[in-house]
C-alpha cells in the first residue's frame, strides 16, 4: 500500500519554501477540512505569534505529489513525543491528507512512526474523534498496532441543514424562549435604525470589516483583559494575515449592521463546503440588545436562505457554549494520543488527561474571563523575559568585543 509513498521531515526553513501551489491543493482537497492548516494561516503565524516556535512538518508525497501534511512541534517532556502544531488562533490539529490518497497516506505515516523515522508518539489536541483521519487510524490500528488513546473531550457545535428550512430549524432547536427573546431584541434594534445583515467577501471589504472586528473586540472586556488581538502588536499583525486569505481558505465577514455601522461581526474560513467561524465581537455598548445572539440567528437564517455551504464549525474549545443552543447538531473534539503500547505512552496519555483536568478545574473556579487575563499576563511576561534575554546576549557580545579591541593594547 506504502511503496510508492515517500514521507520525509522539513524543519521551519523547508516548510516556509514549500510550494504554494502544492500546499494549496491539498488544503482545497483534504478529506478531513482545516483552515487553520491552510498555508497562508501558517505561514501568518510563523511571521508573527509563531516566529520562535520551532515548527516542523513531516509531508508525504505520491510521485512526487504532496498527499499529506502533518505540522508538529517536538516536545521531550515527560516523554518525547511530536504535538500536532497549534497555538491560541488554531482550534483545529486535523493533519492535511488527500481525499484520493486517505488510506495510502495515514498507512505511510503510521509506517514511519513504527520504524523511527519520525516521532514515535503524537498529540493531537483538539481534533475530531469521528474524522476521516481518526478513523483511518482506528481501522489499521489492528496492524499497526498503535494505541490511540483520547482525553479531554467536549462537544462542537456543527450547524446542517434540517428539512423544512429555516422555519423548522427555530420549531426543532432553538428553545422558544430563546427564540422570542432574540426576535424582541431585534425589533428593539429597529427603533433605534436601520438593521442590516452583511456577508462580505469583497477583498478591500473584508479588510475593513477585520479592522472593524479588531476595533470592537479591543473596546470590550478582552480589550480590558489584555487578550484582544490589538492588545499585542504580533497577534494584531497575525490576525490582519491569517483573516485576509483567498485560495484554499476563503475568508468572508458576516456582519450586523445599525445605520450601516457594525455592532456585532464574525470571522469566517471557508474550505471546500465547510465554513469555521472562529473569531466572533460584538459592541458592548449595545449588550442589552443582545447583538451576538441577533448577528447568530440572522447568520443561521443566511445559511438556510444562500445555500453557499452545506455545513458550518464553530471552532469553541469548550462544553456548553451559547451557541449549542442555536446550532443543530454537534461533534465530539478531544485531545488524541497516537503511540506504541507501552509505560511510555501510558505516562505521557495519563500526564495529558490529568494536566487537561487539572485545566478544566481552575478555568471553572478563577472563571474564564480571569484565566484568559492570567493567560495575557504571562504572554506579556514572556514576552519581556525574551526581551531582557536577547538584550544581556547583546550585551555581553559587547563587552567580547570590546575586550578583543583592548587586547592588542594589553
Amino acid at each position: 500500500m506504502t511503496s510508492s509513498y515517500t514521507v520525509e521531515v522539513l524543519d521551519r526553513s523547508e516548510l516556509c519554501q514549500l510550494s504554494a501551489a502544492n500546499w494549496d491543493e491539498l488544503s482545497a482537497n483534504a478529506i478531513d477540512e482545516n483552515p487553520f492548516y491552510a498555508r497562508a494561516y501558517v505561514i501568518a503565524g510563523l511571521q508573527t505569534i509563531d516566529a520562535n516556535a520551532d515548527l516542523r512538518a513531516v509531508t508525504v508525497r505520491e510521485q512526487g505529489a504532496l498527499v499529506g501534511l502533518f505540522l508538529f512541534r517536538l516536545k521531550r517532556w515527560p516523554v518525547e513525543r511530536a504535538v500536532a502544531a497549534s497555538n491560541v488562533y488554531q482550534f483545529n490539529t486535523q493533519p492535511l491528507i488527500h481525499r484520493d490518497h486517505a488510506r495510502a497516506v495515514v498507512a505511510a505515516w503510521q509506517d514511519a512512526l513504527q520504524k523511527r523515522q519520525i516521532p514515535r508518539r503524537w498529540s493531537f489536541p483538539d481534533i475530531c474523534l469521528s474524522s476521516a483521519f481518526i478513523r483511518e487510524c482506528q481501522s489499521l490500528g489492528a496492524t499497526s498496532q498503535l494505541d490511540l488513546i483520547p482525553s479531554a473531550a467536549y462537544a462542537r457545535a456543527r450547524l446542517t441543514r434540517l428539512d423544512g428550512g429555516f422555519d423548522a430549524h427555530l420549531q426543532t432547536v432553538v428553545s422558544k424562549s430563546r427564540a422570542k427573546d432574540i426576535q424582541r431584541s431585534l425589533r428593539r434594534l429597529r427603533e433605534l435604525g436601520e438593521v442590516t445583515f452583511e456577508r462580505q467577501r469583497d477583498p478591500a471589504m473584508v479588510v475593513q470589516r477585520i479592522e472593524d472586528f479588531l476595533a470592537i473586540e479591543h473596546a470590550g472586556w478582552k480589550g480590558r483583559a489584555g487578550t484582544s488581538f490589538l492588545a499585542n502588536d504580533a497577534h494584531a499583525a497575525f490576525a490582519r494575515r491569517a483573516f485576509h486569505q483567498e485560495g484554499a481558505a476563503r475568508t468572508s465577514v458576516d456582519s450586523l449592521l445599525l445605520d450601516g455601522k457594525p455592532i456585532a461581526i464574525s470571522v469566517n474560513l471557508q474550505t471546500g463546503d465547510t465554513v469555521f467561524t472562529p473569531k466572533c465581537a460584538y459592541d458592548e455598548n449595545f449588550r442589552k440588545f443582545s447583538p451576538g445572539l441577533v448577528l447568530e440567528y440572522l447568520v443561521i437564517e443566511a445559511f438556510y436562505r444562500d445555500g453557499e455551504c452545506a455545513e458550518m464549525d464553530s471552532s469553541t474549545t469548550v462544553d456548553n457554549h451559547v451557541i449549542q443552543g442555536l446550532w443543530n447538531c454537534d461533534r465530539a473534539i478531544a485531545q488524541v494520543l497516537i503511540g506504541p503500547p507501552g509505560w511510555k505512552t501510558r505516562l505521557l496519555a495519563s500526564a495529558q488527561q490529568r494536566w487537561a483536568k487539572a485545566r478544566h478545574t481552575f478555568k471553572a473556579r478563577i472563571g474564564g474571563e480571569r484565566v484568559l487575563g492570567i493567560r495575557a499576563a504571562l504572554r506579556r511576561w514572556k514576552h519581556k523575559a525574551r526581551l531582557i534575554q536577547s538584550n544581556a546576549l547583546v550585551g555581553s557580545a559587547g563587552f567580547l568585543h570590546a575586550l578583543e579591541a583592548l587586547a592588542p593594547a594589553i
